[in-house]
């Protein structure tokens, strides 16, 4: 049995989306920050920062979400993953631009228009957000270009890179974000959407706990 520890953010949602597409029996166990329950010493030994996602199997504790996506296709036969090192490399560079350049400026996003009003008690800062669309501006049209020549973001089949990418889009359903310039982002985003597996896990994420 798998443990998935989370909270009602993106981060979370790309390990539960992958566990979903995999088809694994798992467990969510909401965190909740707003409480501060990451900071407790239990969820300490499971992360030693405090944070969220974190998995949990056979009684061992691993955390950072492209790390956890990657333990999950590896201990089920490499599905959304791959055997062959090319692929695999394809994937791994695929989920490191998200990480380091769009999906850090995606977050920003998030940051400001989400987590400033509602728990630091103050307005979006327009000069964050005027750097973060410039770095979006150019780095989007990346991923719109690979879904214009594929019909998944590193290839013929779906990947923990398409979970991974769409679990960060979905910041744009709640901020000032526009996929819309990006047909084919746009077109490719509305396919994970529409994916039972990727229903199941938002129902699941951003359930109320």
């Amino acid at each position: 049995m798998y443990t998935i520890y989370g909270y009602s953010t993106f981060n979370p949602l790309k390990v539960v989306i992958t566990a979903e597409e995999l088809g694994i029996d798992y467990r969510y166990q909401f965190v909740d920050l707003a409480k501060r329950e990451n900071f407790a010493p239990e969820h300490k030994l499971r992360h030693p920062f405090g944070k969220v996602p974190v998995l949990e199997h056979n009684g061992d504790f691993i955390y950072e979400s492209a790390a956890i996506c990657r333990y999950l296709a590896n201990t089920n036969g490499k599905k959304l993953y791959s055997a062959d090192p090319l692929q695999a490399a394809r994937i791994d560079a695929l989920m490191d631009v998200m990480s380091i350049h769009i999906g850090r400026w995606l977050s920003v996003y998030f940051w400001e228009e989400l987590i400033a009003p509602k728990f630091l008690d103050r307005v979006a800062n327009p000069d964050a957000l005027e750097e973060a669309k410039g770095w979006l501006d150019k780095q989007l049209p990346y991923l719109d270009d690979l879904v214009s020549k594929q019909p998944w973001l590193c290839g013929t089949d779906m990947s923990i890179a398409d979970c991974f990418t769409f679990a960060y889009l979905t910041i744009s359903d709640d901020t000032s974000i526009s996929l819309d310039p990006y047909a084919n982002l746009y077109k490719w985003y509305q396919t994970m959407r529409a994916r039972p597996a990727v229903g199941r896990a938002m129902q699941r994420v951003f359930a109320s706990p």
